[in-house]
């Protein structure tokens, strides 16, 4: 099949994040395989972030352009099928829809999240099912991804750079721009979440909180904005991502978790994701016991559930894909059930004082799935249904 389609795809520095270096050649990697499964004929071609589109033309194959921005982003097939659909319709550039995104319109209304590739790939289909090829033309267009007629390339200034094509487009130029609403493209393993959810479980009167893997200080953000008097310690081994929570935190200590020398009472100690990239992190725990205050200090915590459908079905199907964050993310080294950190905070000397559950809608093969398993008596419908523990625990 000859190309009909070539893709470019965005060549850079990777910076020193062991999550991201894993993502950047996962996405790559999966995208392009994403691509020949869309059966559409494709080139893949990397650029870098100083290649204008003089430089590119030439090795352009095919009618139609894909221009990748974002290293992180995850395509499908339905998205190629579906952008491609959208060009057929008169406009000169489309792009796909997205679980977040700072441009409403590209926001995609999913049927329910996903969780990991499988699940993406499962709603991505029933998305583009869904929605029948349906477009609506836009002034602006997120430069994430943008598929783009080959001739309107041809028309655009030539010193263009690559990543700069959409935004040259004067919002005036109607008729130009659309989105696939039924192409959903997955974009971004960021660690900046607000984590609002452990935010709320910090009791009235708490003074002095640890903040153990702050990442880039979502937790610190949102925590000053309610409590703007808590002294807050973050401890964050990635230089790059300490620097931008340094911003929200009162002290941020530059090390691993598990080699920080940490001193003081704190009232509350944070660990959100954390424990299962950790070594030994029933150590972590008394650890932290011995760093809270005599008078019940407290410990907020999150970890993700071994036990979830979408792991369990993926190693009855002989599969356990890593990816650069989630339930399987690349650094997770330790696991957990509900019986396992129970049993851990137990001994570290915590009696639980609030669990949750929390539990994703399944996506309609997810639902089969574990009715299949609790009708046949392998599996418990809570544990398979739960995708991660929210536990706020004293020192006893």
């Amino acid at each position: 099949m000859n190309a009909s389609l070539t893709v470019l795809w965005p060549r850079v520095v990777v910076p020193d994040i062991e999550e991201t270096r894993f993502s950047y050649d996962f996405c790559a990697r999966l995208s392009e395989q994403q691509c020949k499964e869309a059966n559409l004929g494709y080139s893949w071609v990397e650029y870098s972030g100083r290649s204008n589109l003089k430089e590119i033309l030439p090795q352009i194959d095919g009618d139609m352009v894909l221009v990748v921005s974002d290293p992180e982003i995850i395509l499908s097939p339905s998205a190629v099928r579906g952008l491609a659909k959208c060009l057929e319709k008169g406009y000169s550039a489309c792009g796909p829809v997205y679980k977040q995104t700072t441009f409403s319109l590209q926001i995609a209304d999913l049927p329910v999240p996903y969780v990991d590739v499988g699940t993406y790939l499962e709603i991505a289909e029933a998305l583009a099912e869904r929605e029948n090829s349906k477009c609506i033309a836009v002034d602006s267009l997120d430069p994430a991804c943008v598929l783009y007629r080959l001739a309107f390339l041809r028309q655009t200034r030539k010193r263009c750079l690559v990543s700069k094509i959409v935004n040259s487009i004067p919002p005036t130029k109607k008729g130009v721009l659309a989105v696939a609403t039924g192409a959903l493209v997955h974009c971004g393993f960021k660690n900046d979440f607000e984590r609002d959810d452990l935010v709320r479980l910090v009791p009235e009167g708490v003074k002095r909180i640890l903040d153990m893997g702050c990442a880039m200080g979502g937790y610190g953000r949102t925590l000053k904005k309610l409590y703007p008097d808590i002294f807050l310690v973050g401890v964050e081994i990635n230089p790059i991502m300490a620097q931008s929570a340094e911003r929200f935190y009162d002290k941020i200590i530059k090390c691993h978790a598990e080699e920080a020398n940490l001193t003081g009472n704190f009232d509350l100690v944070n660990c959100g994701d954390i424990l299962e990239h950790l070594r030994d992190p029933w150590r972590m725990l008394k650890r932290i016991n011995s760093l809270l205050s005599e008078n019940g200090g407290y410990l907020v915590m999150s970890f993700p559930h071994v036990g979830h459908w979408s792991v369990v079905r993926g190693l009855l199907q002989g599969r356990f894909q890593y990816v650069p964050s989630g339930l399987l993310c690349v650094t997770h080294l330790r696991w957990f059930t509900e019986s396992s950190v129970r049993n851990a905070l137990k001994d570290a000397g915590f009696y639980i004082e609030i669990f949750r559950r929390e539990q994703i809608p399944p996506t309609p093969q997810g639902e089969l799935f574990i009715r299949h398993m609790c009708t046949a008596g392998f599996g418990d419908e809570q544990s398979l249904r739960t995708n991660e523990f929210i536990i706020r625990a004293v020192k006893i």
